[in-house]
């Protein structure tokens, strides 16, 4: 993913800038012709000189443009990395903070950060000497064919030596905008050839139902499409699979799924459930009949339309109707049909916009069950024939799940093909037939569970054994408060960039003193050039003297050879102390990029996590990506040719001046003129620029949506959507560009029309004075200010540009001031807590309230109880009662509202974050993998014995999985670790709180998206492992917790019940009660007996629990 931002920001751009300097390509070799033409005239064969090295310059500049793309290309690799890591981190924040492993990845971050810096200096170190080289082949030629010139007898008058400075001045900015447009070419093949790349990678093959073509020779795939009406009536939709096999990796030997064969139809089996641990291949399978996953052999035929629910639920930053209805048109009763179905009303009212609310990138207003619903309910909408729903419902609690059941997949759906992965075993009783799964091949279910060819008499069954009405109703009373997070718009400055942004900017760099050393230099240089061009005047002045004149300089004493080794001493001098300028400037400024990109990533990484919650991905990213990107390359570029030009503009005035005093009234009117214009065109650029920084966001955002949602989008056959909403981003991007480019325009126009205006009047004015003025001073002063005008000229464009790049610093300095969580180590000793603390594991909570933001409501309110030491407590209570803000509050995630959380007798909050953190272990309601070795994901600190980490592989079920692959613990994990099916990546997590061996361990919905039996595996380790720790579990499943100490129940951010769950229950209107009955009657009857059996084995009267 972090390839595709660089791809579509980094890369596209270089063509914007290459085409700007596209022309002067054409236009040097014209140049060069014309003044060597005009100089044969006067020079004669000397002349030629000028010829040869520009001849030899175009060359080196061919072979140090190479250079630079090389440099520039493998720039890039490292920045992909970069930015890729980036998007994890931001995606992952929430995971990284709790286990506070912020050090870990501000130090991956900043290696890649040094590897990249080291590429961006080399290549803008070959840059600047190119661009040096292009401005000294001038002073070069000048000193080779002057030289010439009069070592062979030539006189060095006035009229030779300005005529030819003319041509050669003229020449110069030709040779310059060659060079940096030879730079810009080859720029702009590293982005061809990046992107290139990425448009030759391998696409799904488009294949129409009527050819009915082949993948391979063994391998027939029928395309799924979610528009596809063609079904023959008398087949109706169907699904088969025969012996097909399967792998990601191409490779017959390592297959995926392995002789798969079953069939689905809407006749006699409609309701296919797929079942089977974690990475057995149930997502696989899906991702096979809809196209994703190559296949190797086998047959795969899907006739109908489909209608696809992922795993993780895919939620676009649109409003939750336009989510639902993607792309079809709205039809109400259809719609509210499928609301209802869904289980979506209750949250939809709750909402303060109804179903126009708009969800924030990937649904952050939503909760993780109303994105599932969410998911589903897009499905459904679609009216398909088939319908492929990846586990809807883990992600709900029991209530829902039943009336999801019920009333959609047994409802709504009863007459269509259902393919369901579940680990829900409840409902296997009521599915046509089952498909179990293990280490992806189809083996025989348990006797007590549905078999493959075990078919139910009728489809449209009640789940429920009574008429019971489902209390879904309140689910979405608090949803932790995550639809009243208000997603704000990017705030952006207004006029003009401060002086307090260039302050901070250069003292990144390396402070004031480093700041003013590079300006000395750049002054020093100009001198030496004033130095060099004054040398050259007397010489030409001497040249027309055969005797010594006491009105003329002792330096017309000196010889032809003599003056020839000065002047050369003089240009070397000036080229040598060019370079070092620009490069001690070039390097003063890429280390500015890289201490503000620290500490930008810095105030990111340790930023709230309401922060992240509440800005788009995107938004962020388009600072570390584009933003930095500027920093690292153009900014540098334009401020380097903005000091050259700076300092060049105070010496031609200086020399123009002294040459004619007259010229200082024309100087002062044209310079009211130029910085009058040059005010009234900023006024607007840099808003437009601000703008055009902005609009990059949603082309960001809408990327990594799109990238992350692709087998969603694809199995509707949305891509003409999501391309057309790309183009309506990129359109409305495109738009503040070409505004900027035309006002740039804009200005430059009127900017040659002054020039042209200051060179009439200048010109009109010597005719005038010729008679009081010498020749040779009118001569110098008249091809001094053709410079004049021409530098100041380009000094104004470059001053605009560099302040409408300086947006790029602002952006990135601003991010740097973000405000930041408490410190992550306890600043006062008096606070630190005792050595091996936590040494028991007590938990009180004192009275405690909780907001995800400062200024939010409150999501819990006054929550006071006491868990002691080594108790095994559920938190439970209908969908968005509070549960995860509560481990929220516990890892304080945003500092508590009121009250106080006190551990083993230290209040959490006078301690440092890590010291909280990190002694308490928690599996995340979502586990996130991160790209790099799977030792890297367990281990990123390098704490641990490798055989300790497969010890903790081999307790959680995965050390056989990783033991598989080629590379054992140091295989590489994909970027959100994709190759990993979502249930083992709650094991990876599971297996991190084993090697911590905290005394507190948090579940956070931890077997949400496992079956059963991994599940089961999942808690006994937990009571093996974990038996002398404390247990707080958060979850959906209660027979995970019915055997627990006590049971936490939350509602509407209060906690209403806490006991053991056997005398809970036994109250009348028990809340936990009405969450058990809601199970079903045969489940509600075995949690009563696992709490009455408990209850007995507490009093001593039951001595093993069976």
């Amino acid at each position: 993913m972090g390839h595709v931002i660089n791809v579509a920001s980094n890369d596209v751009h270089r063509f914007d800038e290459c085409v700007s300097y596209f022309p002067f390509l054409l236009v040097f070799p014209i140049h060069l012709s014309v003044v060597v033409y005009l100089l044969f005239l006067k020079l004669e064969w000397s002349s030629m000189i000028t010829l040869g090295i520009n001849i030899i310059f175009i060359p080196l500049t061919l072979a140090l443009a190479t250079i630079y793309s090389k440099l520039r290309y493998k720039a890039a690799k490292v920045t992909d990395r970069r930015v890729k890591v980036m998007n994890e981190v931001i995606s992952g924040m929430r995971v990284i903070k709790m286990y506070g492993w912020e050090y870990a990845f501000s130090q991956l971050v900043s290696r890649i950060r040094r590897h990249e810096i080291w590429f961006i200096l080399a290549s803008m170190m070959i840059k600047e000497f190119n661009n040096l080289l292009s401005r000294s082949v001038i002073n070069i030629t000048m000193l080779f064919t002057f030289s010439v010139f009069t070592l062979f007898g030539g006189i060095l008058t006035p009229g030779i030596l300005f005529s030819t400075l003319a041509n050669i001045f003229f020449l110069r900015y030709s040779a310059i905008h060659f060079s940096v447009a030879m730079v810009q070419l080859f720029d702009a093949q590293v982005g061809y050839k990046r992107i290139k790349e990425f448009l030759l990678l391998p696409e799904l093959s488009v294949i129409s139902i009527a050819e009915n073509a082949k993948c391979d020779d063994n391998v027939t795939l029928v395309p799924l499409t979610a528009t596809n009406k063609n079904v023959d009536n008398d087949i109706g939709p169907r699904i088969t699979v025969d012996h097909l096999t399967a792998s990601w990796s191409m490779d017959i030997c390592k297959p995926t799924l392995l002789d798969i064969s079953f069939n689905v139809d809407e006749k006699d089996n409609a309701l296919l459930a797929v079942v089977g641990p974690v990475g057995s291949g149930k997502s696989t399978l899906l991702q096979c009949l809809l196209k994703e996953l190559p296949a190797l052999s086998g047959t795969v035929s899907v006739r109908g339309s489909i209608g696809y629910a992922s795993q993780e639920a895919c939620v676009f930053s649109t409003s939750l109707r336009e989510n639902i209805l993607f792309g079809l048109p709205y039809e109400d009763q259809w719609y509210r049909t499928v609301v209802h179905a869904c289980a979506l009303e209750n949250d939809i009212s709750l909402l303060e916009n109804g179903d126009l609310t708009l969800v924030g990138e990937r649904g952050v207003t939503l909760s993780g069950g109303q994105k599932a619903r969410v998911n589903l309910a897009r499905a459904v909408y679609r009216k398909a024939d088939i319908y492929l729903l990846d586990d809807p419902l883990s992600a709900v609690d029991s209530a829902v799940s039943r009336h999801i059941f019920e009333k959609c997949i047994c409802g709504l759906l009863a007459e269509k093909c259902v393919v369901l992965v579940t680990h829900q075993t409840q409902y296997l009783m009521h599915c046509h037939s089952v498909l179990r799964l293990a280490e992806g091949r189809s083996v025989e279910g348990d006797s007590n569970e549905a078999t493959t060819n075990q078919v139910v008499e009728t489809r449209a069954v009640t789940v429920t054994e009574s008429s019971e009405s489902l209390s879904y109703e309140d689910d979405a009373a608090n949803e932790d408060d995550t639809n009243l997070l208000h997603v704000p718009d990017e705030e952006r400055a207004h006029g003009t960039v401060s002086m307090k942004t260039y302050c901070q900017y250069f003292k990144a760099g390396g402070g004031y003193l480093f700041t003013a050393l590079a300006f000395g230099l750049y002054i020093i240089t100009e001198a030496v050039i004033v130095i060099t061009d004054w040398w050259i005047a007397d010489w030409s002045q001497c040249s027309v003297h055969d005797n010594l004149n006491s009105s003329y300089s002792s330096t017309c004493l000196l010889s032809n050879s003599e003056r020839v080794q000065i002047y050369s001493g003089l240009t070397a001098g000036l080229i040598a102390l060019s370079f070092i300028g620009k490069a001690f400037m070039c390097g003063l400024l890429i280390r500015s990029a890289q201490v503000l990109h620290n500490r930008m990533f810095s105030h990111v990484l340790r930023a709230p996590i309401y922060f992240f919650d509440t800005n788009p991905i995107g938004q962020i990213l388009n600072r570390f990506s584009k933003d930095i990107g500027f920093m690292d390359d153009t900014l540098v570029s334009k401020l380097s040719i903005f000091f050259t030009l700076t300092f060049q503009n105070v010496g031609l005035f200086l020399i123009s001046v002294v040459a004619n005093y007259y010229l200082i009234i024309l100087v002062v009117i044209i310079l009211v003129a130029f910085i009058g214009i040059r005010w009234y065109y900023l006024k607007t650029a840099r808003d437009i620029k601000r703008l055009e920084a902005i609009a990059r966001s949603p082309i960001y955002s809408h990327l990594s949506l799109t990238l992350q949602g692709l087998s969603t989008i694809r199995s509707y056959s949305m891509e003409s959507i999501m391309i057309e909403k790309l183009h309506q981003y990129q359109n409305q991007h495109t738009q503040s560009w070409y505004l900027f480019i035309v006002t740039a325009r804009w200005f430059s126009t009127r900017l040659d029309f002054l020039i042209a205006l200051f060179l009439a009047t200048f010109v009109l004015t010597s005719v005038g004075l010729s008679q009081v003025l010498d020749p040779a001073l009118l001569s110098l002063t008249l091809t001094y200010s053709l410079q004049l005008t021409d530098v100041f000229a380009f000094y104004m464009r470059t001053s605009t540009e560099v302040e409408s790049l300086m947006v790029s610093p602002e952006r990135v300095i601003a991010y740097g001031k973000l405000k930041v969580e408490a410190s992550l180590e306890t600043l006062s000793p008096k606070s630190h807590p005792p050595p091996n603390w936590p040494d028991k594991g007590n938990i009180v909570m004192n009275s405690v309230s909780y907001k995800h933001s400062v200024n939010g409501p409150q999501v819990l309110n006054d929550i006071s109880c006491t868990v002691i030491s080594r108790e095994k407590v559920g938190i439970v209570g209908r969908t968005g009662a509070g549960k995860t803000s509560l481990v929220s509050a516990l890892f304080r995630l945003e500092e508590p509202a009121g009250g106080s959380i006190v551990i083993d007798g230290v209040d959490i909050c006078t301690i440092g974050l890590h010291e909280l953190r990190r002694n308490i272990s928690i599996i995340p309601q979502d586990p996130v993998l991160f790209g790099g070795t799977i030792r890297y994901n367990l281990d990123p600190f390098d704490l641990y014995d490798e055989s300790d980490i497969w010890r903790a592989l081999e307790q959680v079920q995965l050390k056989s999985a990783i033991e598989g692959l080629d590379e054992g613990l140091l295989s590489i994990i994909r970027e959100g670790g994709s190759n990993f099916s979502v249930g083992q990546r709650q094991l990876f997590c599971l297996a991190r709180a084993l090697l911590r061996k905290n005394p507190i361990l948090v579940l956070d919905e931890a077997t949400a998206n496992v079956d059963i039996k991994t599940d089961s595996i999942i808690q006994e380790v937990i009571r093996e492992q974990f038996s002398e720790c404390t247990i707080l579990t958060v979850a959906h499943r209660l027979n995970t917790v019915m055997d627990y100490d006590k049971i936490m129940v939350l509602d509407k951010g209060v906690l209403v019940e806490y006991d053991e769950p056997y005398l809970l229950l036994s109250r009348p209107s028990s809340y936990l009660g009405q969450l058990v009955d809601q199970t079903g009657p045969i489940n509600a009857n075995k949690l009563r007996n696992i709490a009455f059996m408990i209850h007995e084995k507490k009093l001593g009267l039951v001595e093993n629990l069976t």
